[in-house]
């Protein structure tokens, strides 16, 4: 069964109003449709040639969630603090 809203935070309603929370979210669901990057972020290496395990829809809601917020203003502030600055 195909997993419903992979890759989509726990808070999708906060992007109608926050344009760089849609910004991070959309980026982060083109990045893992073209390479999934999760399933590679959550790669245990066991140096048997594997591919990574598809991530569960939890972890998925997760990383989503996260990343959204990297785009929200909290999120942001926070990343200036760390010394990143949106180009303009």
């Amino acid at each position: 069964m195909p997993k419903k809203n992979i890759h989509v935070g726990l808070r999708p309603y906060r992007i109608k109003d926050n344009p760089e929370e849609k910004r991070f979210a959309e980026e982060w669901k083109k990045q893992n449709k073209q390479g999934n990057v999760l399933a590679y972020l959550l790669h245990q290496v066991d140096h048997r040639g594997r591919p990574p395990l598809e991530p569960s829809e939890r972890d998925a809601a997760v990383a989503a969630t996260v990343i959204q917020w990297l785009g929200s203003p909290v999120g942001q502030s926070w990343l200036e603090e760390l010394g990143y600055m949106r180009k303009k």
